[in-house]
């Protein structure tokens, strides 16, 4: 018997076999031929690793799947990541060489972004360019087949692992080196399937081929457990499958305090996947859909038309519930592979013109909002409202009909931000969201290699900036919401609470737990209570 520790990134409880993705050895038996062959070669890779890649999107799942597999697309069809290889392969080296390159240079610079969601898509360059390394060493790409449900254990999962799956096969997820925020985790909570990740290095191999317990309410993986660990575990699943079966009754109770305070709790999306709203929705979250990402719309591509389709789309799931979009982040996506694209476009401000015109223009089908991210202060808020009011003349001109009045809000998760927000109020922000997460990196500048460390939100510097936003917010009457908080730091929102914090926008597979936590308080006499 063994035993290994890793963080939670969904919770549950699994018994059975243990089966290791392998991602095998790279490099074996190459042969460097010319570069104009060597070019040959990578360019018919390009085209088989892309057609695959087009055969894998239409059949995804659901959306989220299919953003990820264009994601990939986008990437190999990009005008800075081609010029990378070629350039290598000119000065003599083998494509295959060429990509893994190209590969360890854009994953590093997305795994520098701050910001949890695009700096895990450095697994998905990884997994584009490993598909045409295996084309190129003449290797299979073939999914793994399970043929009996077991336990999933990888070193690090890429995306086109999952995808293939049959999802009622796999029981649960383990991963060395994933975090809470990869795509493997997500899907894993999605599911509603125990996963663990940060195992440390050796768990796959150690545990492939045996049967193990998964115990992610422990952060444990036992590997050939007893007779009596086994038995208790079938107890305890039993027992959870027994829980699960009867309805929560938490998810109809009033958003209330012991003592009688309301607070909201909001839901979240990655996409505009209308499974990720209806499951919020259905988990207790009663104030809408707090944050919307638009990451995957912009990295996709994704016109005004297309945008505006989308949007109309949210508004339509929620069928009356309000819906918060968070804009795209050009300043974050400095870093991603598309790096030279993505500057051209900023520079242009064209990011951020489709996607306001968009929003104005769906704002007539519902109660729909946005959130504006990395706004560095007062000047950089007047900045982006001075676009905000040239979409709206653009429209006028073009006989658009748009919602005049729709809702702007300031994200909060710089300091300068923090610091100057009754200037961005007083200047047309309706709302705040501060951004817990990055407020606390922001301000303790904390290394990228330690970002999966328990995060900082409850150090006493970042409380005492949230408090004053949130005096500042309550003195001009001004909605605030916290988001971006830790699964792993629900029970610090107690702390938010008694500061004046109303309303929290989390993570789905959260919303049950925090509801649960911030229902036992009773503020009686503290700062904040609602009268």
């Amino acid at each position: 018997m063994r035993i290994f520790t890793g963080t939670i990134a969904s919770s549950g409880l699994a018994v059975g076999p243990v089966v290791r993705i392998d991602h095998g050895m790279v490099g074996l038996h190459r042969i460097v031929s010319d570069p104009h062959r060597e070019r040959a070669l990578y360019d018919a890779a390009i085209v088989l690793a892309k057609d695959e890649l087009m055969t894998l999107q239409k059949h995804a799942q659901d959306q989220n799947d299919a953003d990820i597999l264009m994601f990939q697309v986008a990437l190999l069809e990009d005008e800075s990541f081609t010029n990378e290889i070629g350039d290598y392969i000119a000065a003599g080296a083998g494509s295959a060489a060429a990509v893994e390159r190209a590969e360890r240079i854009f994953a590093d610079r997305i795994r520098n972004i701050d910001d949890d969601y695009l700096r895990e898509r450095s697994v998905d360059v990884c997994d584009a360019c490993r598909r045409v390394v295996d084309i190129l060493d003449g290797r299979a790409h073939m999914p793994v087949q399970i043929k009996t449900p077991s336990i999933l254990v990888s070193d690090l999962f890429y995306p086109s692992d999952l995808f293939a799956l049959d999802r009622s096969m796999v029981l649960g997820l383990v991963s060395e080196k994933d975090s809470v925020t990869s795509h493997a985790a997500i899907m894993a909570r999605s599911m509603g399937i125990p996963a663990l990740c940060r195992v440390g290095e050796g768990t796959a191999v150690a545990a492939d081929g045996h049967r193990a317990v998964l115990d992610a309410e422990g952060a444990t993986l036992t590997v050939d457990p007893t007779v009596e660990q086994t038995a208790a575990a079938h107890r305890r699943q039993a027992q959870l499958a027994h829980r699960r079966e009867r309805p929560d009754p938490l998810v109809t109770k009033p958003n209330r305090t012991r003592d009688g305070t309301s607070f909201t709790i909001l839901g979240s999306a990655n996409s505009s996947s209308p499974d990720e709203v209806r499951v919020a929705m259905s988990n207790g979250a009663n104030g809408g859909i707090g944050l919307v990402r638009t990451e995957s719309m912009i990295l996709n591509g994704y016109d005004e038309e297309r945008q505006l389709q989308e949007y109309r789309a949210l508004v339509d799931y929620a069928r009356g519930w309000p819906v918060v979009v968070r804009l795209c982040d050009p300043g974050a996506d400095d870093g991603a592979p598309w790096v030279q694209t993505v500057q051209t476009l900023a520079a242009r401000n064209s990011l951020y013109v489709t996607q306001v015109r968009a929003l104005l223009r769906a704002g007539l089908a519902g109660p729909l909002c946005a959130v504006v991210p990395m706004i560095c202060g007062v000047q950089g808020w007047d900045d982006f409202m001075q676009g905000v009011e040239e979409c709206k003349t653009q429209l006028r001109a073009e006989g658009l009909p748009f919602e005049e009045d729709l809702p702007f809000g300031c994200m909060v998760e710089v300091p300068a931000s923090a610091l100057e927000v009754g200037e961005i109020i007083s200047h047309g922000a309706s709302f705040l969201y501060i951004d817990l997460d990055d407020l606390a990196n922001f301000i303790y500048v904390q290394p990228k290699n330690e970002r999966e460390e328990p995060r900082k939100t409850n150090m006493p510097v970042v409380k005492r900036l949230v408090r004053d936003v949130l005096d500042t917010a309550a003195a001009n009457n001004t909605p605030v919401t916290l988001c971006s908080i830790p699964l792993n730091q629900l029970d610090g929102m107690a702390d938010y609470m008694r500061l004046g914090a109303r309303s929290f926008c989390v993570e789905n597979a959260g919303i049950p737990g925090l509801k649960a936590s911030l229902m036992e308080l009773d503020l009686s006499g503290q700062r904040g209570q609602e009268a």
